[in-house]
This record gives structure tokens, sequence and C-alpha cells, in this order.
């Protein structure tokens, strides 16, 4: 199964600013990137491998930032990338 990598990059986005305005009440695109920084290492998915990409996809929802997107989250397998 292929990662559909903007899928991925959607669903992040929405679970971080849900998480940050959830946490402190507010989101502006800075504090998108450094909290990416913070959780993954990397202020960008476009620097993400797949495997990172879906570990934090799956660390959102585990959270519950993604309830609204569940149905949209790729049910994966395990695959070499």
């Amino acid at each position: 199964m292929e990662v559909q990598r903007h899928t991925y990059y959607g669903l992040i986005h929405h679970g971080i600013k849900s998480l940050l305005v959830d946490r402190i009440g507010h989101f502006t695109e800075m504090e998108y990137h450094e909290y990416l920084a913070l959780m993954t290492g990397k202020s960008s998915c476009f620097a993400m491998s797949n495997d990172e990409l879906i570990n934090t996809v799956d660390n959102l929802r585990n959270e519950g930032y993604l309830e609204d997107f569940k149905g949209q989250i790729p049910k994966l397998e395990s695959q070499e990338y």
C-alpha cells in the first residue's frame, strides 16, 4: 500500500491545530511548525519519512485530536518503504 503523503500532511496539520487550540487557546503557523519540530524533530511534514508521518498521525489520533477525521485515516499494513 502506498502512503498518500498529502492525506497525512492534512491530518497532521488539523491534529496539531486542534491540539494547540485545546492546550493554549489559539493557533498560528509558527506555533504549528514549532510544535511539529518538538514532536518529530522536523518542522515540516515534507521532510518527514513515511514512517514518521504514520507515527505522528497515530500519536495525534491516540491523543484524541483526530476524532472528526477517523474515517479518513487510512488503515495501514506493515510494508517496506
